[in-house]
């Protein structure tokens, strides 16, 4: 098990929606998977943090969200969207740095199952004595033919198989394994 990030981070290179309405609409069309937005009308423009420069979003193949949907250049899903559409749709979105704008697709991933080992994870109790899982996270599967996985029940994680990590390989693309 994998999960996948963008080369060359650094502290202020994330894609951000540009309010907090967009963000919530397309973390329930994106992370829940409800169908909040008709098809044809999913087109987002996203930001991108001052961390980036134009030229480097030309040349990265993955980009860090603001929220857990991944973001894949052009090149990748023109190579991997008939592969993938069982498990990974793709959206076109445009990515904003500063007057310049660059075509990129997020994805919304289709499959999902109890990835999160909630028993080796670490866990943060709230205030109503409730608890969260939490730093170091441990993952687990109970079936190995998927290229992606999103937790059922905590959306914000994801992961890739070794399948995923091998389509990366000619992209740039950072794959590191949990």
């Amino acid at each position: 098990m994998f999960i996948i990030n963008q080369h060359e981070t650094n502290a202020n290179q994330i894609i951000y929606f540009k309010s907090q309405s967009d963000s919530q609409r397309y973390w329930d069309f994106f992370i829940e998977n409800k169908n909040v937005i008709p098809f044809q009308y999913v087109n987002p423009l996203l930001v991108a943090g001052k961390g980036y420069t134009y030229n480097q979003i030309l040349k990265l193949d993955f980009l860090n969200c603001i929220i857990p949907i991944p973001i894949f250049s052009c090149k990748f899903v023109k190579k991997y969207n008939e592969l993938l559409k069982e498990e990974l749709q793709f959206f076109p979105c445009k990515i904003k740095i500063k007057d310049k704008t660059v075509d990129f697709f997020l994805g919304r991933i289709i499959k999902s199952d109890n990835i999160l080992d909630l028993q080796r994870s670490g866990s943060r109790t709230l205030t109503d004595g409730s608890s969260l899982p939490d730093t170091p996270f441990f993952y687990q599967t109970r079936c190995d033919n998927f290229y992606i996985l999103r937790d059922c029940s905590f959306k914000s994680h994801y992961i890739v198989s070794k399948y995923f990590a091998n389509l990366c390989k000619e992209f740039n693309i950072e794959v590191k394994s949990v």
